[in-house]
């Protein structure tokens, strides 16, 4: 009898997590900044509309340093000569986008090239978890830079053309503007971004 409530338990629960999705990816189609968010490496849709409530007007932080400080991830730093010891998180900020940040940066130290050099440099020094950190707060900063307008610098143009197009599926033919094609609505965006124009198709996530 328990394990048949368990089991109801979480099919309410996974059908719930699916309703959000979609109202998410919904939101996500129509928001311009939003969608601009999704081409960063170890950003999908739930974490860009969580990243982008918690964040709100960008011009509200003149730089990507206030940003890191509203999130409560900035660090107290030493420095003496050529040596730079950075402490934890202050951990005073926004817990919704400290927790959004660290689970992309968990996501592209184990998937993402630039990221995955960047965790074998800084783990053996600080550990894992304060590398995680670390990585999560070099996201953030790139946050910052795309909502000013600007182009994640280690974004890879086949694997944002995938996403975008897995994007493209999820949003739905009838909710696409002007009815766009899959690849056109992709395609449209990857143009936007200012990546991947070289590419001749793109293939299927």
């Amino acid at each position: 009898m328990n394990l048949q409530s368990d089991l109801a338990t979480l099919q309410f629960a996974e059908q719930q997590e699916a309703r959000i999705e979609k109202e998410m990816t919904g939101i996500a189609a129509e928001n311009e900044e939003i969608g601009r968010l999704l081409h960063i490496a170890g950003f999908g849709v739930i974490t860009a509309v969580t990243v982008y409530a918690a964040i709100g007007d960008i011009q509200r932080f003149g730089d990507a340093k206030h940003l890191v400080g509203y999130a409560g991830m900035g660090t107290r730093v030493h420095d003496s000569g050529m040596t730079t010891h950075t402490g934890k998180m202050t951990k005073a900020g926004r817990r919704d986008l400290r927790v959004a940040m660290v689970e992309a940066a968990h996501v592209v130290a184990n998937s993402h090239p630039h990221w995955k050099v960047e965790l074998a440099r800084l783990q053996p020094r600080i550990g894992y978890n304060r590398a995680i950190v670390a990585i999560a707060r070099k996201l953030l900063v790139t946050v910052w830079y795309v909502l000013q307008g600007k182009v994640d610098q280690y974004a890879e143009p086949k694997a944002v053309a995938q996403k975008m197009l897995k994007f493209a599926y999820a949003v739905g033919k009838a909710n696409r503007p002007k009815r766009q094609t899959a690849a056109q609505f992709a395609r449209i965006r990857m143009d936007a971004l200012g990546l991947g124009s070289e590419l001749t198709g793109i293939c299927q996530p």
